[in-house]
C-alpha cells in the first residue's frame, strides 16, 4: 500500500497528539486512511481507539511492531536513522552548557529511556541513567518532578511541549513552586500556545528564549 502523497508534511502538522510509541504508530495508519486532519486533532483519544478496534491489536503489540521496526532501521541504516532524529538547531550545545554548570538537567519522556539515551548519546550528551526517566518507570510526569523535589528539594523548571502535562502539574498542591514552561517550538499546535496566554505559571517558552541564559526565560 503506497502512503498517500504529503502524508510526511501531514504527519508534522498533526504530531501534537502523539504522546507515545503506539501514537506514532497509530498517527501514520490514521494518515494512511486518509482520516482528516481536523478529526485527528479534535478527536485523538477516541479515534486512537478506534483505530486499534478496527485492526484488532492492542496498544502493547503496536508498542512491540514499533519497536522491532525501530531496532531494525537503526541496526541496519544508523545514518538514515539519524537523520530522521534532528535535535533543534542550538539544542545540542545549550544542553552541554547546562551539564557544564550547577544545574542538573533531568530528562523526563514519554518515550523508553533506552530511545531517550540513544539519542542523547549518538548528540554527544552525556547524562546518567538515573536522570533519563522514560516510560518504562510506569509513572506519570508529575510524580517524577514530586519525586525530584523531594529527593533534592530543588527548584523545578520544568519544559514541555505537551500542555496537558504542565495543566496536571499544576493542579498538584504540593508542585505550586514549578516554573512551567510551554515550548513554542515542539509538538503543540497555535491554539494550545494562545490557550496559555492568560495563565500566569505557564510561560511560553520561545527556542532563541531556550538558547540564552535562564534569566531570559520569564
Amino acid at each position: 500500500m503506497e502512503p498517500p502523497a504529503g502524508l510526511s508534511d501531514r504527519y508534522r502538522r498533526l504530531a501534537a497528539v502523539v504522546e507515545t510509541d503506539s501514537d506514532m504508530a497509530l498517527l501514520v495508519r490514521a494518515l494512511m486512511l486518509e482520516i482528516p486532519d481536523d478529526e485527528i486533532l479534535g478527536t485523538w483519544y477516541t479515534l486512537a481507539a478506534q483505530l486499534l478496534a478496527k485492526d484488532q491489536v492492542t496498544e502493547a503489540q503496536v508498542v512491540e511492531a514499533f519497536i522491532q521496526v525501530h531496532d531494525r532501521w537503526r541496526s541496519s541504516d544508523l545514518e538514515s536513522w539519524l537523520a530522521c532524529q534532528p535535535f533543534y538547531p542550538g539544542i545540542c550545545d545549550r544542553l552541554l552548557k547546562i551539564l557544564a554548570s550547577s544545574m542538573q538537567l533531568v530528562i523526563v519522556t514519554n518515550r523508553s529511556q533506552r530511545f531517550a539515551q540513544e539519542l542523547l548519546q549518538v548528540h554527544g550528551i552525556p547524562l546518567p541513567d538515573e536522570q533519563v526517566f522514560g516510560k518504562q518507570d510506569h509513572r506519570p510526569k508529575f510524580k517524577v518532578l514530586q519525586q525530584l523535589k523531594v529527593s533534592g528539594n530543588a527548584t523545578i523548571w520544568f519544559v514541555e511541549d505537551h500542555v496537558k502535562a504542565l495543566h496536571i502539574v499544576e493542579q498538584q498542591p504540593d508542585l505550586l513552586d514549578v516554573q512551567m514552561f510551554l515550548t513554542d517550538w515542539g509538538l503543540n499546535t497555535p491554539a494550545v500556545r494562545a490557550s496559555i496566554q492568560a495563565n500566569p505559571r505557564i510561560h511560553l517558552l520561545s527556542l532563541p528564549q531556550f538558547l540564552q541564559d535562564f534569566t531570559a526565560w520569564t
